[in-house]
């Protein structure tokens, strides 16, 4: 006797569809909270640059000795004020998702909120690259592929000598804690403020795996002030905080600076330490309710037009102005780092 199967009337079935959405792979995006950040100079009478300023370092150049009732006459005595700046001149940057009437009408799923989101998602993505390329390909210096000229480069193990890091073995090439004690002291040195008293390390997770064999590691669930946390910090070292970010940039075969790697496939991460005021970005809340037209927005348009008479189309938009700008080049360090993770 045959059996009648689910086989035998298969046309009748359908496929379940489940409506719970699969986790993505979101990035970790960190730079923006380490940012100097300004007004966007609306109805201001400017354009679209920033003017970042600076006076002098104290200097003791100009102190002398005084005489008793003796007017210095000479002039040796005058400070004088000098007043540098950095300019960084807004970019406009957009994108946009074009859905048809047909799905939106016939759709599972709510394609115009998931649009929506995804606009968000991307402009946040690239507002937190623009910060960190900002800091690791600054035009203005050479970013070819010998030994680097930036002055704010350091390679793991290797100190300021790009050629040798390239050539190195990752065990002789992946950052140790040394390095990191380096880094902090170079910017020590140089006199750079610190975020909330200390030096942050803006890493990629690879990276921050080695920094977590030293026995001097601190777990960030060790703190005694868990409110001066930073968001993405994991730990510190030798008093700075590392934070984990997956949008570090990663050279295949070289870093800008860096002598092509001599074996294949080695990683080379461009990871940031940190001090304050190393880059200023346009304050993003300032404007988002003053309804300027720098304010950062997504736009819906759902109605007919010359465009498209027959309404046939949906389009979800997102713009904004932004930009990201070195302000000085002695309160950040640029670490090179391969990796022992595999």
């Amino acid at each position: 006797m045959a059996n009648v199967t689910t086989g035998s009337v298969s046309a009748q079935f359908q496929t379940y569809f489940s409506k719970m959405l699969l986790e993505r792979a979101l990035p970790l995006l960190q730079m923006e909270q380490f940012a100097m950040k300004v007004a966007y100079p609306s109805k201001t009478g400017g354009n679209k640059t920033i003017r970042f300023f600076k006076f002098d370092n104290p200097s003791i150049s100009s102190i002398v000795g005084l005489s008793e009732g003796t007017t210095v006459s000479d002039g040796s005595d005058q400070r004088q004020l000098t007043l540098s700046t950095v300019e960084a001149t807004l970019q406009q940057y957009g994108s946009q998702v074009v859905l048809t009437d047909v799905l939106l009408a016939t759709e599972l799923f709510n394609h115009l909120a998931q649009a929506t989101k995804q606009l968000g998602e991307d402009a946040a993505l690239h507002a937190d690259t623009l910060c960190h390329r900002a800091l690791i390909q600054d035009s203005s210096t050479s970013t070819g592929t010998n030994v680097a000229t930036k002055s704010y480069a350091r390679y793991a193990q290797n100190g300021t000598n790009g050629t040798t890091f390239a050539t190195s073995s990752v065990a002789n090439s992946a950052i140790t804690a040394t390095d990191l004690l380096d880094g902090a002291t170079s910017l020590f040195i140089s006199r750079a403020p610190k975020i909330k008293d200390s030096y942050v390390l803006v890493a990629h997770p690879a990276v921050i795996r080695d920094l977590q064999q030293d026995d001097d590691w601190l777990k960030v669930s060790s703190y005694s002030n868990p409110e001066d946390i930073f968001k993405g910090e994991i730990g510190s070292l030798f008093g700075c905080k590392v934070v984990s970010s997956t949008n570090v940039q990663t050279f295949a075969t070289a870093a800008a600076g860096v002598a092509s790697a001599s074996t294949a496939g080695q990683a080379v991460y461009g990871n940031l330490l940190l001090g304050g005021n190393s880059f200023g970005v346009p304050s993003l809340n300032s404007v988002v309710a003053s309804g300027s037209p720098f304010s950062p927005k997504v736009t819906i348009l759902d109605a007919a037009d010359k465009s498209d008479p027959y309404g046939q189309r949906v389009v979800a938009s997102f713009k904004t102005y932004y930009a990201a700008k070195q302000l000085d080049t002695t309160f950040f360090r640029a670490i090179f780092a391969k990796s022992n993770y595999s």
